[in-house]
């Protein structure tokens, strides 16, 4: 019973994660034509990630209209979505 508790939780955190309803981030990643837009939670990438845990609570970010603006030009598209999955 546990086991398929958490495997649909974990399916379902992964339709969050992929999807962009009520999300409350938004990183851009890129330069000049190879750039990306990804719209996430900023919970489920803080309990994913001691790296976005100290970035999303730090002056790393800006706000906007109360969603959280965050631009690592540095990283390739690509790679930034398999960093994410």
């Amino acid at each position: 019973m546990t086991s398929k508790f958490y495997s649909r939780l974990s399916e379902e955190l992964s339709l969050m994660l992929n999807g962009a309803d009520d999300h409350n981030v938004i990183i851009q990643v890129g330069e000049n034509l190879n750039t990306k837009e990804f719209r996430v939670h900023s919970n489920i990438l803080k309990a994913r990630s001691p790296y976005f845990k100290s970035a999303l609570s730090s002056r790393w970010i800006t706000k906007k209209d109360n969603m959280i603006e965050f631009k690592k030009p540095n990283i390739n598209p690509t790679v930034f979505e398999v960093i994410l999955k």
